[in-house]
This record gives structure tokens, sequence and C-alpha cells, in this order.
């Protein structure tokens, strides 16, 4: 696992708890999962890209944006 997959899972919970919503209403804005929702938080999965951009787009985010704060977030 590299320094950008380990923050990946932090990086949306952390976008996720600041817009104030559970794990299950992201979940359900991504149509995804909710247990693998919590996977993905817990870096216990690794989602795929396809997954990532429909994160990216529940969280109102570009996909570029959100994996670059990832990097930058790994390269602290």
């Amino acid at each position: 696992m590299t320094a950008v997959d380990k923050q990946f899972g932090g990086k949306v919970r952390a976008l996720r708890e600041a817009r104030g919503w559970s794990q299950e209403q992201l979940a359900g804005r991504a149509e995804l999962n909710r247990s693998y929702m919590g996977e993905i938080e817990r870096t216990t999965a690794m989602p795929s890209l396809t997954t990532a951009a429909k994160l990216a787009r529940a969280l109102d985010l570009p996909l570029s944006h959100l994996i670059a704060s990832c990097e930058e977030s790994a390269a602290k």
C-alpha cells in the first residue's frame, strides 16, 4: 500500500465529517454499500477508480482534487 493509498480513507472520512454526514449518508449519495464505505474509511478496502469518482462526485469535488489532497497529506 502506498502513502497515497493510506491517506485516501482518512481524507474521505474528514471530508464527510466536515459536511456533518454519516457514513450512511455519504454511501447513499455515492450509491455504495454503507459497510463498504466503512472499509474504505478504515483503509481495509481500496476503491476502484470508478468508486473513487463516485465518492468525489458525492462530495461535490473533482476526482483530481480528492486525489491531490491525498498526495499532499502523504507528502507531509
